[in-house]
């Protein structure tokens, strides 16, 4: 059967953080349809209602992940009056309704000939070392093992993600680390259907210190501004960000933690870090309650001062 394209990164795409979970439930419940029925991603009007509310696709067409009669984005096809039409979705590495039929009538014929063999020999073929004659479990479907599922294109936008749709914002760029995929990922597609027939995986980025001069990218601060801001926090300033990411680089570096990219980890700092906070004189003082430890100098220059006041007190009396 074919599969609706979903990344590993669509937890925390700007998109997916506007439309909330409700609405990511219907566009993904949508999408395993729409894989299913062939439609090339065109949603019925009457599916997109059984499955969700008029507020969750009214969500999905604000973001940019849907699109309706009349919409202006020059990449996806129009779309008939009542239905919608999921953004990008031929360009995300999901197969066509062509693709699929042609991978199954190949399916067909390659099961066909395999059974011709057996008859003709009286016993197992090579090719079918199956007693029942029939296809393994895993392709019961009618796939064919030898073709790629999710063939390349000549757009490397991930469908409902693409950075030029109508209705993006010039913060939603593509993110620049392996944290920061786009929600539907063709590589990654491409890479477990190109890959048939070989059980060799591609090694795991290696680990490593985060550099002192570590810095946010556009992707990872539009983020999380925009969870601060669905959870009732003020956005930070440019001044907040950067003590931020100041005391997030420290704290990695003085705990010792090693990771492949630090986007992920940073937004989760950023969306509940307190900022620091001007005092009335100008001074800037950590947003804190109660008493604030003193530093190694702090603690010897006390201790130093309540030395000479004894000593100046022995020698008056």
């Amino acid at each position: 059967m074919p599969f609706f394209v979903v990344d590993d990164g669509a937890d925390s795409h700007p998109k997916m953080i506007r439309a909330k979970n409700a609405a990511v439930g219907l566009w993904t419940r949508v999408g395993s349809y729409v894989a299913r029925q062939l439609t090339d991603g065109h949603v019925p009007g009457e599916v997109a209602k059984m499955y969700g509310s008029a507020p969750q696709i009214t969500k999905l067409l604000t973001v940019g992940l849907w699109h309706e009669h009349g919409h202006t984005c020059p990449r996806c096809p129009a779309v008939r009056p009542g239905d919608y039409y999921m953004h990008d979705y031929r360009e995300s590495g999901n197969p066509s309704r062509a693709e699929v039929l042609a991978r199954r009538e190949r399916a067909a014929a390659k099961k066909a000939r395999q059974r011709a063999a057996q008859t003709g020999s009286g016993a197992d073929s090579v090719e079918n070392p199956s007693s029942f004659g029939e296809e393994s479990s895993g392709n019961r479907d009618g796939f064919d093992d030898e073709t790629d599922a999710n063939p390349d294109q000549d757009s490397d936008e991930s469908a409902g993600h693409g950075d030029v749709s109508p209705e993006d914002s010039p913060g939603t760029s593509r993110a620049r680390d392996p944290l920061h995929s786009t929600p539907l990922l063709k590589e990654g597609a491409k890479e477990r259907e190109g890959s048939a027939g070989s059980s060799a995986r591609a090694p795991k980025p290696a680990l490593s210190l985060i550099p002192a001069d570590w810095e946010p990218s556009d992707d990872d601060v539009c983020a999380a501004q925009l969870a601060r801001t669905d959870s009732g926090r003020e956005q930070l300033t440019a001044d907040q960000v950067d003590a931020v990411t100041r005391k997030f680089v420290r704290r990695q570096l003085d705990d010792g933690k090693t990771a492949a990219a630090w986007g992920g980890r940073w937004r989760q700092w950023a969306e509940t870090e307190r900022p620091e906070q001007p005092a009335a004189g100008g001074v800037v003082v950590p947003f804190t309650s109660g008493a604030q430890p003193q530093t190694k100098s702090q603690q010897q220059r006390a201790g130093l001062a309540a030395l000479r006041e004894r000593l100046q007190g022995g020698s008056s009396a």
